[in-house]
């Protein structure tokens, strides 16, 4: 899913009838500060059933460097077979990593001279669901960005009713670029919650607690993101979602930056619920990326729920 201008998200609106009410999704995104890309994909289903159970589920943000801002996608692939099971396969838009291994420190390596290192600081367990940075080569060029994986619940076990909020850390990288052309890279790790809401088929998604890890200090001290859609076991941008940024007083602060134009930007999220051990086990995890792209400034993240060790 690529980030696009915002234009062409209007007129892909009108197209997408069956949906939502296209009108009040229209003036709704016109009321927001910047423009939310759609995030359900033609070709991925919603529903997962029990011949799905052994594959992968989860999100990639693809990065390339020279450029702000990302590509989202919703992955699949295979898990192995054993009783902690790891990536074996991976399906990213119209590439596919095989043979993918994992060595003593649990970072893995496979076709396409892809390799994925864990991320220490969002993996609080052994096995899937897991985040990694991964890199790999795809048309002559190499891609990097955070990819979260694990195993899909199966549809039949997804409530229908009731809501849950999922808690766990994040990852952030925001970039800006001042008048002078000069860039500002800032890396930040934090906390993040999801209420999910199963009756409504929306969440709300909520980031805090930053702690810089390298560069100057981010310009905001939270982040909420309303109005994600529920499409089976994902949980994406709906194209009515709102995007708002917070100083530490709670004061609303300007989504793409001071002086941004607000209808100038793009907002992307991706993620999905994971099962436990087995598909059996019901949704009981959460991880995903986004990626918040203006004139003059990025924002991206991964971010994975906490279980245990």
């Amino acid at each position: 899913m690529n980030i696009a201008p915002a234009l062409p998200l209007t007129l892909s609106l009108m197209a997408l009838g069956g949906c939502d009410k296209i009108e009040g999704a229209v003036n709704q995104i016109r009321d927001t500060p910047a423009f939310e890309i759609i995030g359900l994909g033609p070709d991925l289903p919603c529903d997962v059933d029990r011949s799905e159970a052994r594959k992968l589920t989860g999100a990639y943000l693809q990065l390339v460097d020279g450029s702000m801002g990302g590509t989202t996608f919703a992955i699949s692939g295979r898990a192995g077979p054993s009783k902690a099971p790891l990536p074996r396969n991976l399906a990213i838009d119209d590439s596919r990593i095989w043979g993918v291994r994992a060595d003593e420190a649990g970072a893995l390596r496979g076709w396409r001279q892809s390799a994925a290192t864990p991320i220490a600081a969002l993996n609080t367990r052994q096995t899937l669901p897991l985040a990694y940075a991964l890199s790999y080569r795809v048309d002559g060029v190499t891609v990097t960005g955070p990819l979260v994986a694990g195993l899909p619940p199966l549809q039949e076990d997804i409530p229908q009713l009731g809501q849950v909020t999922r808690a766990g850390g994040i990852m952030m990288t925001y970039t800006s670029v001042d008048d002078a052309g000069a860039v500002s890279v800032t890396e930040a790790r934090g906390d993040f919650s999801m209420r999910i809401g199963f009756g409504s088929g929306r969440a709300t998604f909520t980031a805090n607690r930053f702690q810089v890890t390298s560069g100057p200090q981010m310009p905001f001290a939270s982040l909420q993101w309303t109005q994600l859609g529920l499409c089976g076991a994902r949980i994406v941008s709906s194209g009515q979602g709102i995007v708002s940024l917070f100083d530490a007083d709670g004061t609303r602060l300007p989504t793409l930056g001071p002086d941004a134009d607000p209808g100038a930007g793009t907002l992307v999220l991706e993620s999905s619920q994971f099962a436990g051990s087995t598909a059996d086990d019901g949704p009981t995890d959460i991880g995903g990326v986004f990626a918040i792209q203006g004139d003059t400034s990025s924002l991206t993240a991964v971010f994975l729920s906490r279980g245990p060790p």
